[in-house]
């Protein structure tokens, strides 16, 4: 079955998924995943910790966006199914929301050099649309999504998350790289600790 995920970004250049099978209605997953929060991430922190040490370090501010203003939250306003804005689901989390399809999926996307850490200029952009347009050489595309599917046994859910990446050009591509074999570890136990996260939510 083809996903929002496949239609904003087919063929990444780079690609985790993870997955967790929660014992809970699809409602309560799919409200723990859109109200969670970076307080429910605290086993998260340390790694958060060391890549705001390493923008520092590097002369940076932690991550900015494109008016040099600290974006600790990240919402950026609702993105509605294809952009459009109003209320917002998904986590608090410095992406932007690019499709939703209510109960089954959540997609969300970010632009940026995270590979110069503190020198990164990440742009902003206001939804879907203008995040498939942005070619820009030098940065890559990410999507982030929550996927919701009933292929567990009865009364479960198993939910995914997959996390891909597509470069603007070929000299983002190697830089992104030689980033991702870095961080992959890391990236992929933060996306294993928001699972856990969402399925302790979804079974209080």
């Amino acid at each position: 079955m083809r996903t929002l995920t496949d239609q904003i970004i087919a063929r990444p250049d780079f690609a985790e998924r993870h997955e967790i099978v929660i014992t809970a209605p699809r409602e309560r997953v799919w409200d723990a995943v859109t109200t969670l929060s970076l307080s429910d991430l605290r086993a998260a922190r340390p790694l958060f910790a060391v890549r705001e040490l390493a923008s520092r370090l590097r002369g940076g501010n932690g991550q900015r966006d494109d008016r040099g203003q600290r974006d600790d939250r990240g919402q950026q306003g609702d993105r509605g199914q294809q952009g459009d804005r109003g209320q917002q689901d998904g986590p608090s989390f410095p992406f932007t929301q690019l499709a939703v399809d209510p109960g089954r999926e959540l997609v969300q996307g970010l632009i940026g050099q995270w590979w110069r850490l503190g020198g990164s200029h990440d742009p902003s952009f206001d939804g879907l649309d203008d995040f498939l347009a942005f070619d820009t050489p030098g940065y890559a595309r990410a999507t982030f999504n929550f996927l919701l599917l009933d292929d567990a046994r009865p009364g479960r859910i198993r939910l995914v998350t997959e996390t891909r990446i597509l470069a603007t050009s070929p000299d983002a591509r190697r830089a992104m790289g030689r980033y991702w074999r870095i961080i992959r570890l890391g990236s992929g136990l933060v996306r294993l600790v928001m699972l856990r996260a969402i399925r302790d939510r979804a079974t209080r």
